[in-house]
């Protein structure tokens, strides 16, 4: 019996042994793999990055486009001495262009509410934007960046949209950098603004922005052809539109409301316009050098700019259609008026024998006489040079129609001015009379200008991701210097331009966009 037990006992032994070996052979359980989650807090597209609670959507695109009857794929046809028809000149009439962007939008719940960040960047190759450009060498900059934002608690930082936009250009036209609209665009601007929400659609933003400068034009009888004609292309020695010191960013403001009949709203901006520069030594010259404390400088003044601007849904006509539009009155800011990608100075486009011209900058400032440049709180100074402030004012409007979902046309148009006062104007004639070679300080002297366009651009999504289109756009340089004044200019003044004499006159052209775009993800 005992014998018999103790064979059961080491049966039962080896058995949970044999048990326990086994058991330790088998494999460990793997931790539950973390797949990536749909976020459906903030529309398609968002999924949950692992392991937080961070959505995150990814986009981007690819765009191709040929531009027909532009000097500049930014600035467009009026495009000072770079402009087209100046068939001895640096640029083409046509010029190509793609992009690759990419887009990167964060969001997150916190107890200060929705924190979001969003960034887009890509590259962009121009053709031969200058003609002396071996082939594939684009003159831009290829690598950019156009929005990098975080928001929180109705606070925005970073490269955004300017709250003093309204309306979009981009969004109707092609051609957008082309037209007068007050918007900036795909470039945006540097923001640091509060949002504050009233409810049913109502808001109210204020805060600082990039100083959105123009050039203030620097007059004398040093830099007189320069400034009326050299600008437009050639090194006539000093240049006469100094960019301006930003010492202060400027103040901008909006109220806005929006509902289901569109959206409105009106908007404010305060500008400093800089005078951080002194004029040449009496005696310095044409070319001279000579800089000094002595001559002082005008003290720098406020500018500022009111815009005002309606957004119409008209379902009535189509599903999706719209109207917008904005008008803006500015003194001394005159780049919310109208917006250029590249800055201010010398619009100009050549026509055979004849140019129209005019100038885009903030402020006129000159010396007591020319050749002095001593402006009036120095030694040397025997009156007040104010700087005086330009008046610009503009209107952009559009429409866009769907004929099918696939299938959508706008009608878009604009129009600017610009025109100095009495002081400015008359400081500007004298000194173009004086200066030699030109013939532009006649009775007919006039700085004021004025430009306008209207284009359509039609575009067919051939899939929900992929479009094409075309854009037409007519635009008509004005000119208020006219007819009887002439312009003599010697080879290497104005760029490509022979020696001659030259008739100011109002100039036009027709520029043409064709697309196509295909977004890489949603």
């Amino acid at each position: 019996m005992k014998m018999v037990k103790s064979a059961f006992l080491a049966s039962a032994a080896g058995l949970v042994a044999m048990s326990g070996a086994q058991a330790a052979d088998l494999p460990v359980k793997a931790k539950p793999v973390e797949y990536v989650k749909v976020c459906s807090l903030y529309g398609a597209g968002f999924y949950y990055i692992p392991g937080t609670d961070i959505c995150m959507k990814i986009g981007g695109y690819v765009r191709y486009q040929l531009n027909n009857g532009t000097a500049s794929i930014t600035a467009g046809p009026f495009a000072g001495g770079n402009t087209i028809n100046n068939r001895l000149g640096t640029q083409d009439g046509i010029a190509q262009r793609v992009r690759a962007i990419a887009t990167f939008d964060t969001r997150q719940q916190t107890a200060y509410g929705t924190l979001r960040t969003y960034l887009l960047m890509g590259f962009t190759q121009d053709s031969n934007a200058n003609a002396g450009l071996v082939s594939g060498a684009g003159s831009n900059t290829p690598v950019y960046m156009t929005r990098a934002f975080i928001q929180i608690a109705g606070f925005t930082f970073g490269k955004a949209t300017s709250f003093f936009d309204f309306v979009s250009s981009a969004a109707v036209a092609y051609n957008a950098g082309y037209t007068y609209s007050p918007d900036t665009g795909d470039p945006g601007q540097l923001v640091g603004s509060y949002t504050a929400q009233f409810g049913n659609g109502l808001s109210a933003t204020v805060g600082i922005e990039q100083s959105r400068r123009n050039n203030t034009i620097n007059w004398n009888g040093t830099t007189a052809g320069a400034t009326l004609f050299g600008a437009l292309g050639g090194a006539d020695n000093l240049s006469p539109a100094i960019a301006q010191a930003s010492n202060m960013p400027d103040i901008v403001g909006n109220i806005r409301i929006d509902q289901a009949w569109g959206s409105a709203q009106i908007s404010a901006a305060a500008h400093q316009v800089g005078a951080g520069y002194y004029g040449i030594a009496p005696g310095g010259g044409v070319g001279g050098t000579g800089l000094f404390e002595g001559n002082g400088h005008p003290d720098d003044k406020w500018g500022w700019a009111v815009s005002g601007g309606l957004r119409l849904n008209a379902p009535m006509f189509g599903p999706g259609d719209y109207f917008q539009g904005a008008v803006v009155y500015s003194e001394g800011a005159t780049r919310y008026a109208s917006f250029t990608p590249t800055g201010g100075g010398a619009l100009a486009y050549w026509s055979g024998a004849s140019v129209g011209f005019g100038h885009s900058d903030d402020a006129y400032v000159a010396g007591n006489a020319p050749g002095t440049a001593v402006f009036g709180t120095g030694a040397n100074a025997t009156s007040n040079n104010d700087i005086q402030l330009t008046t610009a004012w503009s209107v952009f409007a559009s429409f866009e129609h769907f004929w099918t979902p696939a299938l959508r046309t706008s009608l878009y148009g604009s129009y600017v001015d610009f025109s100095y006062n009495g002081t400015a104007k008359s400081q500007f004639c004298a000194f173009a009379t004086a200066s030699v070679g030109q013939g532009a300080g006649g009775p007919g002297c006039n700085p004021n200008w004025s430009a306008w366009n209207i284009g359509s651009r039609s575009q067919w999504n051939i899939t929900k991701d992929l479009y094409v289109g075309v854009d037409v756009m007519y635009s008509k340089l004005n000119t208020a210097t006219l007819g009887v004044n002439t312009l003599a200019l010697g080879n290497g003044v104005v760029t490509g331009k022979g020696a001659g004499i030259y008739t100011i006159s109002d100039q036009d052209v027709v520029s043409t966009t064709w697309r196509i775009h295909r977004d890489i993800v949603p």
